[in-house]
């Protein structure tokens, strides 16, 4: 299991973004602060826009901010706006393992897949941003 660049980079910029809650970030800022590309950072907003994790505004003063409090933000969520949903196993998604219905391990998998996901669902923006996460 592994992270994309697109998951890791994305909770950062949301960690950006929420430090300067309730103002617009300028999408150069971040690229300056979070070292990322503008073009590869407009993808992972695109991402985090169709998501509703943030909204938009034009102009000089514009750019981006979140659309609630970092508190009310997960780090799955902001993961599976980008895809980064946690797939410990092929075998547990739709039929791809002919085994899959009589495999001693399959319940392994699955189970270490959901403690994954509910400990990335207790962890919020504001945990990250005050270092209070569970370590």
């Amino acid at each position: 299991m592994e992270i994309t660049s697109k998951g890791r980079n994305a909770v950062r910029i949301m960690a950006d973004i929420a430090k300067n809650h309730p103002d617009y970030v300028s999408i150069s800022d971040i690229s300056k602060r979070q070292a990322i590309t503008i073009k590869y950072l407009e993808k992972i907003m695109s991402m985090l826009l169709k998501a509703n994790l943030v909204e938009s505004m034009r102009g000089i003063n514009g750019g981006y901010k979140l659309t609630k409090p970092a508190s009310d933000y997960t780090i799955k969520e902001i993961l599976d706006a980008t895809g980064d949903t946690i797939k410990l196993s092929s075998c547990l998604h739709e039929n791809s393992c002919p085994r899959k219905g009589n495999c001693e391990t399959v319940g392994v998998w699955n189970t270490l897949g959901c403690l994954i996901n509910k400990y990335l669902a207790s962890i919020t923006l504001k945990d990250l941003l005050d270092k209070t996460y569970k370590k």
